[in-house]
């Protein structure tokens, strides 16, 4: 008994917060960082696990060291409490068989992230959050992408040693490294052959910790992320002054000056979400602009015009946005109604980027 109630004793500190926080975690509650929210929630007919609370706060924060590691310094900070318990009215079989989605393997990344809204307001592309969920639904089908992971039971059971066909743990930590590098914006290596250890590809298995590792486009990527902050707790990316603008019903894309690549984001007038592009060439007609995250080109036109995407390296274009070029100092003019149709420009964004396969 003695025994049982230290251990549920480290789990509270574990999972709660502290009395004596840090500067960062200071920073953390009081949301002047932008953070990492792990979750664990807790089926209608199910109790919660401390095993399981436990698990996932360790994991985190040996990944939290490792991305440091990998990066030279620079990591995510996490939320505080770092694990949150919450408890769904959902029985645990919802989770992963209530259809929700056209394809079923979706059904429980869906249906999780739709509890979690419910619960704690969790979404896609949360410009302060990015969220790991995790629910003790039965599946093994985890996703990750646009600021969010959802995973099923069997990755608890793995981060604990209790899956019977994988029990080593460092597997289980490596898979939320990996779907967390997808709600980081990473995608899979192009060169598989090349990358086959990258954690974003099959380096979660066996490889995890010391002989996996992010690919130098990765590190781009995160290091341009404003989720990632210097030991001091200052973000490691700071946009430069805005140099031209070109707007768009429903939003725009604004070039940064400073030195190295030319940077560009894509800003919403109906949220506070940004998307971050690197300029990879111009000519006289087009501004090509790529978004390795999501892994496509947009191409903006110099003079104004319809911009276009594609998702082939240029192979194939399909019409965009109808932008204009707005000068740094310029009043936007009014905001034009027809909010369905830039509804439906960024719906086919986001279904090319979820249609990711995931490991």
């Amino acid at each position: 008994m003695r025994r049982l109630l230290l251990l549920l004793g480290m789990v509270a500190v574990l999972s709660n917060c502290s009395v004596l926080l840090s500067a960062k975690e200071k920073k953390a509650v009081d949301g002047s960082m932008k953070r990492v929210r792990i979750v664990y929630i807790v089926s209608a007919d199910r109790d919660e696990r401390p095993e399981y609370t436990a698990a996932l706060a360790h994991a985190i924060r040996h990944l939290q060291k490792w991305y440091s590691k990998q990066l030279g310094g620079p990591t995510f900070q996490l939320n505080v409490p770092v694990v949150e318990v919450v408890k769904s009215d959902k029985p645990a079989n919802w989770f992963y068989d209530n259809p929700n989605g056209l394809y079923k393997d979706n059904w429980g990344y869906n249906n999780t992230l739709a509890e979690a809204k419910r619960l704690l307001g969790t979404r896609r592309n949360d410009p302060n959050f990015v969220w790991a969920v995790y629910s003790d639904g039965p599946g093994n089908k985890g996703r990750g992408g646009s600021g969010v992971t959802c995973l099923p039971e069997d990755d608890l059971l793995g981060l604990v040693g209790r899956l019977p066909t994988q029990k080593n743990k460092f597997r289980w930590i490596a898979g939320l490294g990996h779907e967390l590098g997808h709600a980081f914006g990473l995608a899979h290596p192009k060169d598989t052959k090349k990358h086959r250890d990258a954690i974003m590809w099959t380096g979660i298995y066996g490889r995890y910790p010391d002989r996996t590792y992010l690919t130098e486009q990765d590190k781009k990527i995160l290091m341009k992320s404003p989720f990632f902050y210097h030991k001091n707790g200052e973000p490691v990316f700071k946009k430069g002054p805005v140099i031209t603008r070109y707007v768009y019903r429903g939003g725009a894309f604004v070039q940064h000056g400073g030195s190295g690549p030319i940077l560009w984001t894509e800003t919403k007038s109906s949220s506070s979400v940004e998307y971050q592009f690197e300029e990879s060439r111009r000519d006289d007609t087009w501004i090509y602009l790529y978004d390795a995250g999501r892994n496509f080109t947009i191409r903006l036109p110099i003079k104004g015009g319809r911009s276009s995407l594609s998702t082939d390296n240029g192979k194939n274009w399909r019409p965009l946005y109808n932008i204009t070029e707005q000068k740094p100092g310029r009043k936007q003019g009014k905001k034009a109604g027809n909010k369905e149709k830039v509804k439906k420009q960024e719906y086919r964004i986001q279904k090319t980027e979820f249609r990711r396969q995931e490991l």
